[in-house]
């Protein structure tokens, strides 16, 4: 290094206000490997792999937050830069930087307690729902305390560090000379944006957490931003190699749903006509009311039947023992709205956004679809405002009647935290909405989604033994005591007998492990409730939440014409194939026979050996392997690359027809 950079390096306060990023980064990066020491395997390659890869992410991170600033520092005219009154101006934007740095690194340590990674997509998202985050937030820590001492340590480290910063500042006040001592710093976030691939750095170790640990939450957030929806075609494999068409990936899924739903017909040979019809095995329907409950965040390690010993459960294990108890289902995403996704339209997940908040998804053929058709009452319940992840508009688009916070009587709620009214007041107004459909002769759907078991994990008091605001468990037993309070109320209405009741997880309440995609964390559980007409047992084939749907309308012996990827797998029992479609944000996977394909960005593909632990909802084991079936592979490419077709070609909209 030449000594006229060196002498730049030692009096740049740019370099001194890196050195506090970099120090800061260090320290919140070494207290995440002591946090998670027991879930990575320690070696001294990977310890030099975490730090450097990690400093070199964090000086990309720096370049690209310092920009702006930097390039104002440059362009500011000489007369104005040597005022004293601009001296203090640059110090008080490097008290408001040092403040900023470590807000984020108390953020991260917080999003980490909740999700196990830096700041993601999901991190956009709460940056978009304002009001409910904020008040979780304010909800959830002592927020008040945390900014306080956040300003005191800020206020410290300004005290000891501004008079060399400030010397550094006022150094250069001519504008050639500042563009001379900046230049290259200036030109640094372009460089890198042009050729640093941060996806391919940081794949430093196999170990999620490893590499969750290396990144940066600051540059994460903000690729996450860049990159909200994510072209199939573009960033993913799509059978280029095999030089197959569109065409011929949609033919072989509906050859695929054929084989395992022979009560099935599409209506034209057109491999992009995706219309079938879904005949009953005889005519006579069952026109049953349905309560459809999905339970936000209610992993399967917290039933009893699943080895859990805490009995938190303890109405759920009843009812499971009562009913058609699916144990083996995955779940396709992590987020509410991938849930939402799977059990209304029925298909697997996109890269990039869930459907549910993705333009152009109105009138989708969906779960409410043959229910409308037969002049049901469709309602979707929320206990918060709808307006979040796009509920309210998606379900209001695809033929639902909304009924949120906004429509509770505000003097007949007994609770209500950031997310919405409790459980119970929720379960109370599914109710009274039942009865009112009764009482105007009209057969019902109710399509309705939990918020209970969300941090804070507030309820009301003297339901449950365990206190309010205490954890999760609390928050599971009390959202289990509101299903029991449900069923029970539910018993003494004359429509009770006529109705079925389907209880299903969203997703998991975790979703990170030592691989990017821990099949355990896919667990979830779901109950169908009808003593008068579903006969008890046990289904323990290997299934996907988008199968719930069409199985359902099964049960309900309708005749109608469908869109839906998702089986029939009660109806079609001896047919179906063990799979199941999971994904993250980014990863898209295909998961049968113990062995999981996933797709990732820039077109790669891997392949794991899967090991299930405690039958696969206490841990599982993913080994890559080089031995696998390639049809699997096939379908797995084809399933993802027809339904990205399907959606972004409108060819999964709901047709006008009339019901059998």
């Amino acid at each position: 290094m030449s000594q006229k950079i060196k002498e730049i390096l030692k009096n740049s306060a740019y370099f001194r206000i890196f050195t506090f990023f970099a120090i800061v980064s260090f320290a919140i990066r070494t207290a995440f490997l002591i946090r998670e020491k027991a879930e990575i395997t320690f070696s001294i390659p990977l310890i030099v792999k975490i730090y450097s890869v990690g400093f070199f992410l964090d000086f990309i991170t720096f370049t690209y937050f310092s920009f702006i600033p930097l390039l104002y520092y440059i362009l500011v005219p000489n007369k104005f830069f040597v005022k004293k009154l601009h001296g203090y101006f640059l110090l008080f934007l490097y008290l408001i930087f040092i403040y900023s740095i470590l807000f984020d690194i108390a953020s991260e340590w917080f999003f980490w307690d909740e999700f196990l990674a830096r700041f993601n997509f999901i991190a956009v998202d709460y940056l978009i729902y304002t009001t409910e985050v904020i008040n979780n937030i304010l909800e959830s820590y002592p927020v008040f305390p945390i900014l306080l001492t956040l300003l005191s340590i800020s206020l410290v480290v300004f005290g000891f560090t501004y008079k060399k910063i400030s010397s550094a500042i006022n150094k250069e006040t001519n504008f050639t000379n500042r563009l001379k001592s900046c230049s290259l710093f200036l030109l640094s976030p372009i460089i890198f944006f042009l050729t640093i691939d941060s996806d391919k750095i940081t794949t430093i170790s196999n170990n999620n957490y490893a590499k969750e640990i290396t990144s940066n939450g600051i540059y994460q957030l903000f690729s996450a931003y860049r990159n909200n929806q994510i072209d199939f075609h573009k960033f993913y494999k799509d059978n280029d190699s095999q030089n197959s068409s569109i065409e011929e990936s949609l033919s072989k899924i509906k050859n695929e749903i054929i084989k395992q739903n022979p009560g099935t017909k599409f209506l034209s040979k057109d491999p992009k006509n995706f219309t079938r019809a879904v005949t009953a095995k005889n005519n006579k329907e069952k026109k049953y009311n349905v309560i459809f409950v999905t339970v936000e965040s209610l992993s399967a390690e917290y039933l009893g039947y699943f080895g859990n010993k805490d009995n938190i459960t303890p109405n759920l294990d009843k009812l499971a023992k009562e009913s058609l108890f699916f144990t083996n289902l995955k779940a396709t995403g992590n987020r509410t709205v991938r849930g939402l996704e799977a059990l209304t339209i029925a298909v697997p997940p996109t890269p990039g956004n869930s459907i549910l908040r993705r333009q152009n998804n109105e009138n989708l053929f969906n779960i409410g679809t043959p229910f409308v058709n037969r002049n049901y009452d469709l309602k979707f319940l929320y206990g918060g405002y709808g307006y979040f992840d796009n509920m309210n508009y998606f379900f209001e688009n695809n033929g639902f009647k909304i009924v949120d916070r906004n429509s509770f009587d505000k003097k007949k709620i007994i609770f209500a935290n950031a997310w919405g009214v409790s459980d119970e007041d929720l379960f109370n107004k599914t109710i009274e909405e039942a009865d009112k459909s009764y009482k105007d002769d009209k057969p019902f759907f109710s399509f309705i989604m939990t918020t209970s078991n969300h941090r804070p994990f507030t309820y009301p008091d003297g339901r449950i033994d365990i206190k309010s605001k205490t954890n999760r468990d609390g928050a599971v037993k009390y959202t289990d005591y509101s299903i029991g309070k449900l069923i029970e109320d539910s018993k003494n209405k004359p429509w009770f007998k006529n109705t079925i009741f389907v209880i299903v997880a969203d997703h998991c309440a975790g979703s990170a492990g030592n691989t990017d995609l821990p099949v355990w964390r896919y667990q979830i559980p779901a109950i169908f409730y009808a003593p008068e007409i579903i006969r008890p047992r046990i289904f323990d084939k290997n299934i996907s939440q988008i199968d719930i749907a069409p199985t359902l309308l099964g049960i309900m012996n309708f005749s109608y014409n469908s869109k839906f990827i998702g089986n029939d797998v009660i109806t079609n029992e001896k047919y179906i194939k063990e799979r199941a479609f999971m994904g993250t944000y980014e990863i898209i996977s295909y998961y049968t026979n113990n062995k999981l394909f996933t797709l990732m960005p820039k077109k790669q593909i891997k392949i794991f050996d899967v090991k299930l632990k405690n039958f696969g909802w206490n841990g599982s084991e993913e080994i890559v392997t080089k031995n696998y079936n390639q049809d699997n592979l096939d379908e797995t490419i084809n399933y993802y690359r027809a339904t990205d077709y399907l959606f972004n070609h409108d060819l999964i909209k709901n047709d006008e027809y009339t019901t059998k």
